[in-house]
């Protein structure tokens, strides 16, 4: 398996986007389309912390 670390910026960007999207989500709650930025929100946090852990690992 490759063992390059994931840029810190990548992450930080991830989080983020991840926190922008659960606002956007809270923001327009009654409308269809929530439910699609709440997913996002989830998928771009555990990918944050999916990245925390792999470069935690690596430096190991």
């Amino acid at each position: 398996m490759d063992k390059t670390k994931i840029h810190p910026l990548v992450i930080l960007n991830l989080f983020i986007n991840a926190i922008a999207m659960g606002m956007f989500a809270s923001d327009k709650y009654s409308e269809n389309y929530s439910i699609t930025f709440t997913v996002l929100f989830v998928f771009f946090i555990s990918l944050t912390i999916y990245g925390l852990a792999r470069n935690s690992n690596i430096d190991q």
